[in-house]
C-alpha cells in the first residue's frame, strides 16, 4: 500500500480538489479530441499526474516512459502506479498484448499484480463513487479468492488490445474494504473553450 496516496485521498481538503475540479478537467480533455478518440485517455492521465505533482511535489512523482513494470504509468513516492480512466463501467485493461498464446499463459500460470491502480470511472450527470485507489495487495487478495481464470477476461477478437479484468473481479476490487473511494458529482458546465487557441497564440508569437 502506498502511504502517499492513502494520506492524499483521506485528506478531505485535497480529495475535495478532485471532487470540485476533475469533472471540468475531464470535460476540457474531451474537447481536445474528436468524440471516441482513445487518445483522450492520455490527456486524462496527464491531468491526474499533474494533480499528484501539485500535491506531492515533483520529487515524489516520476513518470515511467519505458516501463520497467508492465502497465505502470508512474512512480509515486517510489512505488509503481497505473492510472486508468474509463467511462461508466468500461473495461479495465491490466495487460497489453494481442498474442493469444501469451494471454492463455498469463491467465493460467503467471499473472500477478505488479502495481497499484488509481482508477477513475466517469459517470456524467451522476453522483457516484468514482475515484478508487486499489493497492496491489487488494488485487492479489481478490485473485486468491476468485482465481486467475475468474479475474482476467481471456476473450480475443480482431480489435483485441489487451487483457481486461472480469466484471466479477471489478466488483470485488471496488467493494474491497482496503480500496479507498472518493465520490464525485459529474456535472458538465459546457465551458467556452477553444482547444486550438494555444496554437493560434503559439504561431502569432504570444506564447512559447
Amino acid at each position: 500500500m502506498n502511504d502517499c496516496i492513502v494520506r492524499l485521498f483521506q485528506d478531505s481538503q485535497k480529495a475535495g480538489l478532485l471532487q470540485s475540479k476533475l469533472p471540468l478537467a475531464f470535460e476540457l480533455a474531451s474537447m481536445e479530441m474528436p468524440k471516441g478518440n482513445p487518445a483522450v485517455g492520455i490527456i486524462r492521465e496527464n491531468i491526474l499526474v499533474s494533480f499528484f505533482v501539485s500535491q506531492l511535489g515533483t520529487e515524489s512523482v516520476q513518470q515511467e516512459s519505458s516501463g520497467t513494470t508492465r502497465g505502470s504509468d508512474l512512480l509515486l513516492c517510489g512505488k509503481s502506479v497505473s492510472i486508468k480512466t474509463v467511462t461508466g463501467m468500461g473495461e479495465i485493461k491490466v495487460l497489453w498484448t494481442v498474442d493469444p498464446l501469451k494471454i492463455g499463459s498469463e491467465i493460467a500460470l503467471t499473472y500477478q499484480p505488479e502495481y497499484d491502480i488509481v482508477l477513475v470511472c466517469i459517470f456524467w450527470g451522476k453522483n457516484r463513487e468514482s475515484v478508487f485507489y486499489i493497492p496491489k495487495e487488494v488485487q492479489a487478495d481478490v485473485i486468491s479468492k476468485i482465481g486467475r481464470k475468474s479475474y482476467l477476461d481471456a476473450k480475443v477478437g480482431t480489435n483485441h488490445r489487451g487483457i481486461a479484468i472480469t466484471s466479477l473481479a471489478r466488483k470485488a476490487l471496488l467493494e474491497h474494504t482496503d480500496t479507498i473511494k472518493i465520490g464525485i458529482q459529474w456535472n458538465k458546465t459546457n465551458p467556452d473553450y477553444n482547444p486550438r487557441k494555444r496554437w493560434d497564440d503559439f504561431w502569432s508569437g504570444q506564447s512559447l
